[in-house]
């Protein structure tokens, strides 16, 4: 009776929060959480990897390995189960608050060339800070760097940026945060508050906005999540307000998107691209992907993990409808999808500070038969 008897006062102590906080909160994204029923949920979620230090990014190899990379320069290859078959560590790794091991991507062509890459923050010989995008080669479940393919990317302790994602072009797409020198933003002449396209190999595209530039779009503060609607080729990006004003753009070829003059088309006549969801109060939202599979009931919808909001989100980009999938695990850095639609996911609660969060964890989660 008394296990009941909580459950039942959690439920309605949740049902309150929530509604007061929809009541005082200017923004339309706030939402219920979730029954705390977790038998009522189609869905199962399982802890796959455990131990983590500060994970950045996981994606899921067509074999159905998963790579996951740690800010602290480590870059972990795991069987299905979660058991690691193998690691790589980057030497001169420069690990601080927002700087590190911090991207991720595989080659669309994997299964042919076995290509992934990696984005993370470094010191020269002069002691200077950058980023660059590295690619390497795996082979029986090891890693070998074969060639930078950018370098010296704008670099700080903070807004850093990271994400790497191939779109449906082939092209490797690289976000870059404003490194908290928030004019660069607007400026053309810095890599710093962009979103860059390269080729492969790191060469500039023939078709990009500006000529002889790796820069596709600007105005960014910093870009942490990217993904495509495959079916319509749909670009979409995640990036975090300075208080607030999150958002979530559709990202075009050449457009500006306003930071740091605006945030969330907050201006009377709005001279940018407006963002395409806020967010106020702030959720944080991180890694992104638009589901391509039916079996969670998710095909077609942006799939977000939230930081500050520490729980994944579903967002339909049509509707523009919003609801919670998951929460309970705290903060939630990234999130990535296998061929059988399954949801991997990694959280992001240990402080760099203060280390008191605890290891962090992988959770997958499944169709509940």
């Amino acid at each position: 009776m008394m296990n009941k008897y909580v459950v039942i006062v959690i439920g309605i102590t949740v049902v309150i929060i929530s509604a007061l906080t929809i009541l005082n909160t200017p923004s339309d994204t706030t939402i219920l959480l979730p029954s705390p029923y977790a038998e009522d949920r189609a869905s199962a979620v399982k802890v796959i990897a455990d131990g983590l230090e500060f994970p950045t990014g996981v994606a899921v190899l067509p074999d159905k390995r998963i790579v996951i990379t740690e800010q602290t320069g480590k870059t972990l290859i795991l069987n299905s189960n979660g058991s690691q078959l193998n690691n790589y560590e980057i030497t001169n790794n420069y690990f601080d608050e927002g700087a590190g091991l911090l991207g991720l991507a595989i080659h669309p062509q994997f299964v042919n060339n076995h290509y992934l890459y990696l984005y993370y923050t470094y010191k020269n010989n002069d002691n200077q800070t950058f980023n660059k995008v590295i690619r390497l080669q795996e082979k029986n479940n090891s890693l070998s760097e074969t060639e930078t393919i950018i370098d010296h990317i704008p670099a700080s302790k903070l807004h850093n940026g990271g994400v790497l994602k191939f779109g449906p072009d082939g092209k490797l797409y690289i976000g870059v945060g404003d490194t908290t020198n928030s004019e660069l933003s607007q400026n053309l002449s810095s890599l710093a508050g962009k979103i860059l396209r390269i080729n492969d190999d790191g060469t500039i595209p023939n078709d990009n906005p500006f000529p002889n530039s790796s820069i596709y779009s600007y105005g960014h503060r910093n870009v942490v999540g990217i993904t495509w609607d495959f079916n319509n080729n749909t670009m979409y990006a995640s990036e975090a307000g300075r208080i607030g004003n999150d958002e979530i753009n559709v990202i075009k070829a050449g457009e500006n998107y306003g930071w740091p003059i605006e945030e969330c088309g907050n201006l009377e006549e709005s001279l940018f691209i407006n963002a395409e969801f806020c967010f106020t109060p702030s959720i944080y939202p991180s890694g992104i992907l638009i589901s391509n599979s039916t079996k969670l009931d998710y095909y077609g919808k942006l799939i977000v993990a939230t930081l500050k909001g520490e729980h994944l989100r579903s967002i339909d980009p049509i509707s523009k409808d919003q609801s919670s999938i998951l929460t309970g695990y705290g903060k939630i850095k990234d999130v990535a999808e296998d061929s059988d639609g399954s949801l991997y996911l990694i959280t992001n609660n240990r402080d760099f500070f203060d280390n008191d969060g605890g290891a962090d964890k992988m959770l997958k989660i499944v169709k509940n038969e």
